[in-house]
């Protein structure tokens, strides 16, 4: 044992021990390990484990949360859209929106277009080439032409010959007879409205003078005096009345705020002290119970006894005098 312990030195058994200077013993291992960089113990517990907490109580969880959205939101996009929604999609628009969209496009190209211009065709060759454009060529060959025609030479019978015949008669009345009328005319007007403008200027300016006097004589008789009035009489009287209201007011005033009010106070206290308080005590402490002894009184010695007469002694005489049912019973 001892010699296969001496050929295999590096197999287990105690690690080989050399001894210090201090007395003490230090184990030496195959690799030793490195110390950590030099970090003050402060700095390690006040910042390093607290912000290590942080990272694993609130990092940490938001991390894994991220993660797991993302995965979620992977495995969505991939379970709806690319295993559903795309091939859904795809054949939708490869077998029923492009074969329709190409129906459609055939029957608009080789259907109803050409119906279309068919329609169009014979529709501006019935209405506008055979009913308009003929209609209205035999009208104006056939009815506007000849039309036209008959009212030219009617024209020219009616008013371009008589006109040529009637040109210097009526050149001759129109120079000797209607001209000199409407000058005449023409002169009977500028002088009636001369005469109209003279007779409106003179009553104008007669009306203008008539209201210039009229408002002379209103400012003269009336609107003078009332000035001169107010000015010399009615103020100085109505200021001399006020300072006189004011002189006589003003004592009357002092003399109701100083005087009279105070007075009329200092009555009203001493009427209510001297007069009401004690009637009002008088009638509270003395007649009332005055009152309410003299009805308890009256009452027993008066109308008690007047009662208890009236049951017993009254009522028997009267009911043994009197008959039943005779005047004078009570029901």
């Amino acid at each position: 044992m001892a010699g296969r312990g001496g050929s295999t030195g590096t197999l287990a058994g105690p690690a080989p021990v050399r001894p210090e200077s201090g007395g003490g013993a230090v184990a030496v291992s195959g690799s030793p390990r490195r110390p950590d960089p030099a970090i003050a113990w402060p700095v390690r517990y006040l910042v390093v484990w607290p912000l290590r907490l942080v990272a694993f109580a609130v990092v940490l969880p938001l991390r894994l949360l991220y993660e797991a959205v993302r995965l979620a939101g992977r495995g969505l996009r991939t379970l709806l859209w690319d295993w559903f929604g795309c091939p859904v999609l795809t054949a939708l628009w490869r077998f029923v929106i492009v074969p329709i969209g190409r129906t459609i496009t055939w029957g608009w190209r080789r259907l109803l277009v050409p119906a279309l211009r068919a329609l169009w065709t014979a529709l501006r060759t019935v209405l506008w080439d055979w009913l308009i454009v003929d209609s209205a060529r035999m009208l104006w060959r056939y009815v506007m032409i000849p039309a036209a025609k008959v009212l030219i030479v009617l024209f020219d019978l009616l008013v371009v010959r008589p006109a040529r015949w009637l040109r210097r008669p009526l050149h001759w009345f129109g120079r000797t007879v209607l001209l000199p009328v409407l000058r005449a005319v023409a002169a009977v007007i500028r002088a009636a409205a001369h005469v109209v403008a003279v007779v409106v200027r003179a009553v104008a300016r007669a009306a203008t003078a008539t209201v210039r006097g009229f408002g002379f004589l209103l400012r003269l008789l009336l609107v003078r005096p009332a000035v001169w009035f107010w000015r010399t009489v009615a103020t100085p009287t109505g200021r001399a009345f006020v300072r006189t209201l004011r002189v006589v007011v003003r004592p009357l005033g002092w003399c109701w705020r100083a005087v009279l009010v105070p007075a009329g106070q200092a009555v009203g206290f001493a009427w209510r002290l001297l007069v009401v308080a004690p009637l009002s005590w008088c009638r509270r402490t003395v007649v009332r119970p005055i009152g309410r002894a003299v009805g308890a009184t009256m009452f027993v010695l008066v109308v008690m006894p007047t009662r208890w007469a009236d049951r017993t002694v009254w009522r028997p005489i009267r009911d043994a005098l009197l008959p039943r049912g005779g005047f004078g019973h009570r029901g």
